[in-house]
C-alpha cells in the first residue's frame, strides 16, 4: 500500500509493508498488549523529492536520501501514516492488517 507524506521540505511516496492493529481485551489479563492493544507498522521510503525554501524547484532525493530522511523523520513518517490511515480502519478498532 503506497502513500504520499510531506515533512518539511520533503515529498516522501511511502510503502507500507506491515500494519497491525490489534484492539485491547479488557476481559484478559495475560499482558498490557493484550489488554490495551497496540498497533505496529513498517514502511520503506521508495522514492523522494525535496523543496527548496520557497517550495520551488524539487530534486530527486536518491536513495541514500530517502534512506537518510526515512531515518531522521520515522516518528512522524509513521504518524503521519497512522492518520492516513485511520479512516480506513473500522470505529471499532477490530483487528486489522496489512501485508
Amino acid at each position: 500500500m503506497s502513500r504520499i507524506v510531506c515533512i518539511d521540505q520533503y515529498e516522501l511516496q511511502v510503502e507500507i509493508t506491515r500494519c497491525v492493529s490489534v484492539a485491547g481485551s479488557r476481559n484478559t489479563w495475560a499482558s498490557d498488549w493484550d489488554y490495551y492493544g497496540y498497533q505496529e507498522m513498517e514502511f520503506e521510503v521508495v522514492s523522494g523529492l525535496v523543496y527548496d525554501e520557497n517550495g520551488d524547484n524539487p530534486q530527486d532525493l536518491g536513495r541514500n536520501g530517502c534512506a537518510a530522511v526515512a531515518e531522521r523523520y520515522a516518528e512522524e513518517i509513521e504518524e503521519q501514516l497512522w492518520d492516513q490511515l485511520g479512516g480506513e480502519l473500522d470505529d471499532d478498532y477490530d483487528d486489522w492488517e496489512a501485508a
